[in-house]
């Protein structure tokens, strides 16, 4: 039966496909579709996300609103939309449309200026000859559910896709546009809060308060969008970026010249914190084959494109492409990369399809998900990415819980399926979720706290379980910056040398802390002179100022680092200290370890469920640098069960295709010679 053919249902996206978006040109409109579907069909791919119309159209239009591509007229059907959509289902490619509703050219919004997006300063945003649109603007009230209902009637779709849906305040260029100015969207804020003055972009007074008011707008379009869409072909999912409708799109990749900007891990992260967050909505990490938007023809490495793909899959996700122009391997060699791990995915279709995240450790992770996001939250990633990388380079397997959902969170219950929690800090975690956290520790869990866990806590929770309660002298000083903790180390309790010294990067708490309250073996030092050298040294113990306390709360328990420690060893890069961090995670765990691993810090390590067995991801980081790996090192090593796998009776590695042996100590040697290895364990 062909995707034409079949009946509509209304989750054929609830099983692994394989998409590729193509980004068409205006000179694109006259490609081959047939030959387009052989070429997408060879790389692997199951699925097509091609464009439709928005700025321009693929397809003939009228009204004088919509323009078509200029290439368009010289195809002999003058319909690119309907050849594509004929040619894939032919060959059984189901085909997402792509629109993109953000901009016009400018000379059609010069005869409706009320559409137009008003920028920080009170000026249209234009760029490149077109002009964004305002998501207020009738525009998208009025004439966008007109367009979409047309074309759904015209055009057996298998789903939409909505490029830019959001209020641009950042241009493709990079300058920063601000909070949309104009009259409708002026008197949507003075609604939702009166007396308060429209802020002009992010750090402003009342921005946000602007934010919910905006994400509310993009979310009433896009359900209205789908409305639209489904009352004509139920059964047709929706997607997007900035607001999560039936597919998660999670487009994440490295781009030229910010290579000290890029974190490796987003890829994993964002898989993770979406499929935690609502597993019934998959989640497609969408990765470019090219280096980013001002260099659209460049090929990203291989290696690279390969390493976004096997993060994916580690974490339940699915790998999916983008391409500016036609899907051409020799233009793009990572495509042709990519297929073996596609090959991968489509042989193991049955194990993904029932895939579940199954860590019993949990980091929470900061809001923000798209770079757009990250700037409207300004969060501070540092205490976060030097505790992730404290678990993944110790091979403790964790899932990724994000702040942006927590409603969801709280409503799923999801704290209560692991053992331990990290929380680097409290900031932006709202009240339910916080009572969450209580209950979970209350009941038998273990909560890890860092930074400022405890700073705007009530007594009588968990995260102050480690204080005094009287709020009066719960925190008696702190300590912040490098300048002024430059000379202070955290070390032994004893003074001894018997482990290295630690520096603070960020700031360090200092506390009334319970009689019941254990400290640890570490503790901050008295501060000397940073020299000249004849005059440093010394760091005599602060007796009260332990780095680490512990804790009961209920029938759970509480560990307490009361600084820096994640943002000390991102900035540092000390291994350390991330085994000061680790080492308690671990301990935490307990008889509740699964798996442990004797590999290099390179290799990360996720765990999951499916078909009744375990499944462990390794993805092999090895070689290059952080934002590009190469080819990666061939790596040995062993995995090493744990207390909940002492039953094991076979393993096999599914890439290698091959069976493990499980040897006496529960150990099971493993070879890693490409980007993943992925080892099933029954």
């Amino acid at each position: 039966m062909t995707a034409a053919s079949r009946p509509a249902g209304p989750h054929w996206w609830s099983s692994p496909f394989r998409l590729l978006q193509t980004n068409l040109r205006e000179q694109d409109a006259t490609l081959d579709a047939a030959r387009a579907v052989d070429e997408l069909i060879s790389l692997g791919y199951d699925t097509w996300l091609c464009n439709a119309g928005g700025i321009v159209y693929f397809y003939p239009v009228h009204e004088p609103y919509q323009r078509t591509a200029r290439t368009l007229a010289e195809r002999p059907s003058g319909d690119l939309v309907g050849d594509v959509v004929e040619a894939a289902h032919e060959r059984d490619v189901r085909v997402l449309s792509r629109f993109d509703f953000s901009r016009l050219p400018s000379d059609i919004v010069a005869d409706h200026p009320e559409w137009a997006f008003v920028d920080r300063d009170g000026e249209w945003y234009t760029e490149d000859g077109l002009t964004a649109i305002c998501p207020r603007s009738d525009y998208h009230e009025v004439l966008v559910p007109q367009i979409l209902d047309d074309f759904v009637r015209r055009y057996p779709v298998d789903g939409v896709f909505f490029n830019w849906l959001q209020f641009t305040e950042v241009a493709y260029s990079g300058a920063y546009k601000g909070v949309c100015r104009c009259d409708r969207c002026r008197a949507a804020f003075q609604q939702a809060h009166p007396g308060h003055a429209h802020p002009r972009g992010v750090g402003e007074e009342g921005y946000d308060l602007w934010l919910p008011v905006a994400f509310a707008r993009l979310t009433e379009l896009a359900e209205r969008y789908s409305e639209v869409v489904n009352a004509v072909r139920p059964g047709t999912p929706l997607m997007l970026a900035d607001v999560r409708m039936d597919i998660a799109f999670l487009e994440t990749n490295s781009s030229l010249g910010h290579g000290d900007k890029w974190w490796p891990h987003t890829p994993s992260e964002l898989a993770s914190v979406n499929r935690i967050s609502d597993p019934a909505v998959p989640a497609l990490v969408h990765s470019s084959v090219n280096m980013g938007l001002p260099y659209r023809q460049i090929a990203e490495e291989p290696a690279q494109f390969r390493r976004y793909m096997a993060q994916a899959l580690s974490r339940g996700a699915l790998p999916s492409s983008v391409a500016i122009g036609v899907a051409d391997a020799e233009r793009f060699p990572c495509l042709r990369a990519g297929a073996e791990l596609f090959g991968f995915l489509r042989l193991h279709h049955d194990l993904y399809a029932g895939f579940e995240p199954a860590a019993r450790v949990a980091l929470v992770r900061p809001r923000g998900g798209t770079a757009l996001s990250e700037l409207q939250s300004r969060d501070d990633f540092s205490e976060y990415r030097g505790l992730y990388t404290a678990l993944q380079e110790a091979h403790i397997a964790f899932d990724v819980i994000g702040l942006q959902y927590q409603e969801q969170l709280v409503r799923r219950d999801v704290l209560g399926r692991y053992r331990v929690v990290v929380v680097p800090g409290t900031a932006g975690m709202d009240a339910p979720l916080r009572h969450a956290l209580d209950d979970f520790v209350r009941t038998g869990g273990a909560l890890l706290l860092t930074g400022d866990a405890f700073d705007d806590q009530e007594p009588g929770t968990a995260a102050t379980a480690v204080l005094d309660a009287a709020p009066a002298v719960r925190r008696t000083a702190r300590l912040s910056g490098v300048a002024r903790l430059g000379g202070r180390y955290v070390g032994p309790a004893d003074g001894s040398t018997a482990e290295p010294l630690h520096p603070v990067v960020g700031h360090f708490s200092l506390a009334e802390w319970r009689a019941e309250s254990i400290p640890g073996r570490l503790v901050l030092s008295t501060q000397t002179p940073f020299g000249p050298p004849e005059i440093t040294g010394g760091n005599a113990p602060a007796d009260d100022a332990p780095a680490l306390v512990r804790a009961r709360f209920g029938a759970g328990r509480v560990v307490q680092f009361p600084w820096s420690v994640g943002t000390t060893s991102h900035e540092s890069g000390l291994s350390a200290l991330d085994r000061v961090v680790s080492d308690e995670v671990a301990s935490l765990l307990g008889d509740d370890t699964v798996v442990t691993a004797n590999l290099p810090a390179s290799v990360e390590l996720t765990l999951g469920r499916a078909e009744g067995g375990w499944v462990i991801h390794l993805i092999n980081h090895t070689s290059g640098r952080g934002d590009r790996v190469r080819e990666p090192l061939p790596v040995h090593g062993q995995l090493v069960l744990g207390p909940r796998l002492r039953g094991a009776r076979s393993a096999r590695a599914l890439v290698a295709d091959r069976v493990l042996p499980i040897a006496e100590g529960m150990r099971i040697d493993v070879d890693l010679n490409g980007v993943l290895e992925v080892i099933r364990i029954d």
